[in-house]
């Protein structure tokens, strides 16, 4: 006896419709989604100015009560403690920062020039900037050479002919630079001096530390810069000569982790999650919009929608469906009326003599 068919793998086999190929998908971007969830900041206030404090030298955010940090950060800042009651201190223990907000601009401009943090007997270095603030979106020119300075940047692209960019900074030592839009509107193009120049959205990435191989982190704040593991196969301390088969902790492919190549480190912008909120929501109301007009005319025993005039005139199947064609026939009516018109074809269908 024997049966029509083609041979499967046993790997084929044991997939139940795919359920092990969309588990092996989840799995993949869980890392990912891990991190994310974990480097989330709780809310504050749209109003306050937000200080990131990124220590250095080794400094672990988890090996601190939070009650010893944030006296940690008024002591850097020279504030007291009065008068940084309105102040909120938070710290990030993925990042391995400390998120600061403020509502005075005074107390803000003295977070930003935090050098050094001071706990006990041990003192480690420190870098402090202002975030962006709220209702702001980025986006990024490519092709700026080394030789034009920040202080150049700025006043190329803060200029009238661009009313809705705030600021401007080059990303590291790269050619790209970031500009800060008022608002949640990226335009495609931006004037750059007399030139014009294509400008895309700001994707962040997820940060992977090249100091200690680890996720969530950048190098300059790692807090393990003397336990490295293999960005390949996850090894712990390997050695110099160390050979493995690499696979990428956030996409599961043949890379190390988080390689340039990966898409799978890119955060998915801000302004693409608003759109397609604003369109999923725009869509149910529509859907809803119609539901409750069908139930609308079949109340009223209408049931038909093509008998409304609305669809009759937009499906062609109404009186209204085709104006230009009773145009042209009201055209016709009107010359048939006319005498000289009449007096033609009487003259064209008169019998002729013989």
């Amino acid at each position: 006896m024997s049966v029509e068919g083609e041979d499967v793998t046993q790997q084929e086999y044991e997939d139940e419709a795919g359920v092990n190929a969309v588990n092996n998908k989840w799995s993949k971007g869980q890392r990912a989604r891990q991190i994310m969830a974990a480097s989330r900041m709780p809310s504050l206030p749209n109003e306050d100015y937000k200080i990131i404090v990124r220590p250095r030298d080794g400094f672990k955010v988890t090996d601190y009560g939070i009650n010893r940090l944030e006296c940690c950060v008024a002591n850097a800042a020279e504030i007291p403690r009065k008068e940084s009651e309105e102040d909120t201190v938070c710290a990030n223990y993925e990042q391995n920062i400390l998120v600061v907000s403020t509502p005075s601009e005074e107390r803000a401009e003295k977070y930003r020039a935090i050098a050094r943090l001071r706990i006990g007997d041990k003192e480690f270095e420190a870098n402090a900037y202002e975030s962006a603030p709220e209702d702001t979106s980025k986006g990024v020119i490519r092709g700026v050479t080394h030789e034009v300075s920040p202080r150049e940047i700025v006043e190329m692209l803060v200029t009238p002919r661009n009313p809705t960019v705030l600021m401007a900074k080059r990303m590291g030592n790269t050619t790209n630079v970031i500009i800060l839009f008022d608002g949640h509107h990226v335009p495609n193009y931006v004037r750059y001096g007399r030139a014009l120049v294509k400008c895309s959205l700001y994707r962040k990435h997820i940060d992977v530390c090249y100091q200690c191989g680890r996720l969530g982190h950048r190098a300059d704040v790692c807090p393990n810069p003397n336990s490295r593991i293999c960005r390949g196969c996850g090894t712990e301390n390997p050695q110099q000569d160390h050979e493995c088969e690499a696979k990428c902790q956030l996409c599961g492919k043949d890379h190390p982790t988080a390689d340039r190549r990966c898409m799978a480190r890119y955060k998915i912008p801000y302004l693409v999650k608003r759109r397609r909120w604003e369109r999923a929501r725009r869509e149910e109301e529509e859907a809803m919009y119609y539901e409750k007009e069908a139930e609308a005319l079949y109340r009223q025993g209408r049931h038909d929608w093509r008998q409304q005039p609305e669809h009759q005139a937009r499906d062609g199947s109404g009186p209204d469906a085709f104006p230009k064609h009773q145009a042209r026939e009201k055209g016709r009516s009107t010359r048939e009326q006319d005498p000289r018109a009449q007096k033609e074809r009487a003259a064209s269908t008169a019998p002729r003599d013989p």
